[in-house]
């Protein structure tokens, strides 16, 4: 696993709530997206300095893609990796690595690939990723 997060430069915390899990007694499916939510949202704050307004946002999510391969349990801490790993003329790609944390061994329990589209608001069409975007990812993410 150590090689897999080796890719990774961006991680984000987060711990599970109550409110997160389902009848089995683990994090339900559709939280992950939650997850995957945040952990954009932390990159875009972090790495390119976007999104801490809502006036910003200007990505539409396309798609979507989740390998759960473990369950994630109440009282786990999660560590959400994330890095661009493609990146196109109007998209570009996340690829995350949803980790659970449970007396302190560390362990994948999801990967997942985000896809956005960059988007005028005003114009509702799609546009190429800003200049000064695709620097701030080309510049964190080397092996890009």
């Amino acid at each position: 696993m150590e090689n897999e997060l080796n890719k990774f430069r961006h991680q984000l915390d987060l711990k599970v709530r109550f409110m997160d899990l389902d009848a089995l007694h683990h994090v339900n499916n559709a939280r992950y997206l939650n997850f995957l939510e945040e952990a954009r949202i932390a990159y875009s704050q972090d790495v390119l300095g976007l999104f801490r307004d809502i006036k910003q946002l200007n990505v539409l999510v396309a798609r979507i893609e989740i390998d759960y391969l473990q369950p994630i349990l109440f009282g786990d801490a999660v560590k959400i990796y994330t890095r661009v790993n493609k990146m196109g003329n109007k998209s570009f790609t996340f690829e995350c690595l949803v980790c659970s944390i449970h007396d302190g061994k560390e362990k994948v329990a999801a990967k997942a690939l985000q896809t956005l589209v960059t988007f005028d608001v005003q114009k509702q069409q799609t546009i190429s990723i800003p200049e000064e975007i695709k620097e701030k990812i080309e510049h964190f993410e080397p092996s890009l």
